[in-house]
């Protein structure tokens, strides 16, 4: 990457798969580790433009200029859109990526990565945060809830019980899947039991996502992932989000308040699920991703000020 040194690693995981991430080369003495989760949809990380690597993977621009960790970030096994495609949803995917793609697996995928990534240079193990946007804030969850090493957690979009109460609660609020409405919560639930009764299915697609996507994620709770993680959690969403209701956000604040947890809940008045208030004002978002990187470092206790190493 111009300007940003990065190196390409490979290691297999638990599943036999061989994974590709990114780590960052930084300058000085080893930086604490940032996990830099992508969203949903099969898009590489990176990709060739004019000859040269450029990514939209916009958080993880944020955190290499950001330059004060050593950022860690794991492509989705056999990710890669076909020329042209765009969106964030899996229609478009290569066949092997929505056969191989559901939360357990991906989950097995980062874990490989950061395992690998803590032997290189440059690392400092002692911190770890993890961080997402989307389904990548629910992948943050739930690394955090089975890694013991994640020492911080920022989360935007990330939901509460499951993805499933926020189309619930949206019928409720009126909102992104306001659609469904209250009458039409009863086919929801029938579109659910026709979800698990195939839950391998990887062809038959329904918002956006296979079957077999849906019937892993659903069950995957992001509150409860926190509150059985040991990280210091940071959240933010937008009251105008369409995506996942702020609501959500508040219910996995409070339960992770309730059991006396570390826990920072950013409201942004107006702002949608990119956290701006302007629709397409990536400026805004990255306000907000800098905002949770200093959560991150006036946190630090060897750094109370937050300055860089």
């Amino acid at each position: 990457m111009p300007g940003w040194p990065v190196l390409e690693h490979h290691v297999t995981d638990s599943l036999g798969r061989d994974i590709t991430y990114y780590l960052s080369i930084p300058q000085g003495r080893p930086r604490p580790l940032a996990v830099i989760i992508q969203g949903s949809g099969c898009a590489a990380l990176f990709h060739d433009t004019d000859g040269r690597r450029s990514t939209r993977f916009f958080a993880l621009g944020a955190a290499l200029k950001d330059g004060r960790f050593t950022v860690l970030a794991v492509d989705k096994p056999y990710a890669g859109l076909p020329e042209g495609a765009k969106g964030t949803g899996a229609e478009g995917c290569d066949a092997r990526f929505n056969q191989d793609f559901t939360a357990e697996r991906w989950l097995a995928a980062l874990q490989a990565a950061l395992a690998d990534a803590r032997g290189q240079p440059g690392v400092d193990g002692a911190r770890t945060l993890a961080f997402g946007h989307s389904e990548g804030a629910v992948m943050a969850a739930l690394l955090a809830g089975h890694d013991a090493t994640i020492t911080d957690v920022a989360a935007f979009g990330a939901g509460g019980p499951t993805q499933l109460f926020d189309i619930i609660a949206f019928a409720y609020l009126g909102g992104g899947w306001a659609h469904v409405g209250r009458d039409g919560l009863d086919g929801l639930a029938d579109q659910v039991r026709a979800i698990n009764a195939d839950p391998d299915n990887a062809t038959t697609f329904v918002w956006g996502h296979p079957y077999r996507r849906w019937s892993s994620f659903l069950r995957v709770s992001a509150a409860e992932e926190l509150r059985r993680s040991k990280a210091r959690v940071y959240l933010a969403g937008g009251t105008e989000d369409q995506a996942t209701p702020l609501l959500s956000l508040e219910l996995t604040a409070a339960t992770l308040l309730a059991n006396g947890r570390d826990v920072t809940l950013r409201r942004i008045s107006g702002a949608d699920h990119s956290l701006a208030t302007t629709p397409g004002s990536t400026a805004e978002t990255a306000a907000e991703y800098a905002r949770a990187f200093a959560w991150f470092w006036k946190t630090d206790p060897l750094r109370p000020e937050g300055k860089a190493p």
